[in-house]
């Protein structure tokens, strides 16, 4: 139909006549076909705009008496299934239109056939506790960094052989900046050197290594009330590692449709290839310790290919700009 008074009444007149009959879910469609339809026009009449808003009201009564009727599902959840009460959780919430879809958005690699998880946990990681028990003396070691003035750089940095684009306002923004232990690949020793117990600690975690890109480690360092917009990784072939630091209460970082607060000493582990955000709505400085590590379900073999991919693409660019 198309977007004119005459049918917008004719499809709330079929609304209205399900409604009347008790079939609530017919009537929801037409009314909101004839909401939609009714956001074209600039101007209506006063007793189309009411029925608009009856038709409003209607449907915001069917959601509310939809979602009562979810709710026993989560009656079924077993405690003690920890995972298992996550997924159903969130599935309901899709279910009711509480909770989005956000997919796996790699900017340079999508490898097929993993598992689309924000958040895992870190008892899934035999590695975690010894990460977590060399806290504080990797606080330590980042202490004495900043007491010596660290030069710590913006995170997002203009390239001069890339045209100029601004990534949300962070291009050479010192709200967000890091200082690097392993930058694309490469130990940075001025920094490593300095840091025996950080270095030494990740020698027992499984590193993403893809040649001149991975890994990356970093002190990120978040200034007061700065907010690191919503963005995508490179890859969803690995998983981005957060040991916060230093860390007011109230930091938060959402991945898709789930946010949680960093806790000191206390792993966060992440797909960064979904879509992340972050803040720090405090008026005192966050850093947390940045690593990646591979995603656990890639075989060795499968890891071994995805750097040959990367070294493939790295010498085309080398033989092409030389």
């Amino acid at each position: 139909m198309a977007a004119e008074p005459a049918s917008i009444v004719a499809l709330l007149d079929k609304a209205d006549a399900f409604a009347a009959k008790g079939e609530a879910r017919a009537a929801v469609s037409f009314y909101q076909a004839a909401l939609e339809s009714a956001g074209g026009l600039r101007q209506l009449d006063p007793g189309m705009s009411t029925r608009l808003r009856a038709a409003q009201s209607f449907i915001e009564a069917r959601l509310r008496n939809f979602t009562r009727a979810l709710d026993g599902a989560a009656d079924e959840l077993d405690p003690a299934d920890v995972s298992g009460s996550l997924r159903l959780r969130h599935a309901l919430d899709i279910v009711k239109g509480s909770r989005e879809i956000y997919p796996q958005q790699p900017a340079a690699l999508y490898y097929p056939y993993l598992a689309q998880r924000q958040f895992f946990e870190r008892d899934e990681f035999d590695w975690h506790a010894t990460v977590e028990a060399a806290t504080a003396e990797i606080r330590s070691e980042l202490i004495a960094l900043l007491a010596d003035g660290a030069d710590f750089r913006p995170y997002v940095e203009r390239s001069p052989n890339r045209p100029a684009r601004d990534f949300h306002g962070l291009n050479d923004n010192r709200a967000w900046t890091a200082l690097y232990l392993w930058k694309d690949g490469q130990y940075v020793p001025e920094v490593g050197e300095r840091c025996p117990v950080t270095t030494r600690t990740l020698g027992k975690v499984p590193l993403s290594r893809i040649g001149a890109r991975t890994p990356s480690v970093f002190f990120s360092r978040l200034e007061p009330g700065a907010h690191i917009p919503p963005h995508t990784g490179m890859l969803n072939s690995r998983l981005i590692c957060h040991l916060p630091l230093i860390n007011p209460p109230g930091c938060w970082l959402r991945v898709g449709n789930e946010t949680r607060q960093w806790t000191e000493g206390e792993l966060l582990i992440f797909d960064d290839s979904i879509e992340h955000e972050a803040r720090n709505p405090t008026g005192e400085l966050r850093i947390v310790l940045i690593f990646d590590i591979w995603r656990p379900e890639l075989s060795p073999s499968e890891r071994k290919g995805i750097t040959s991919i990367f070294n493939a693409i790295d010498q085309f660019r080398a033989v092409e700009e030389s």
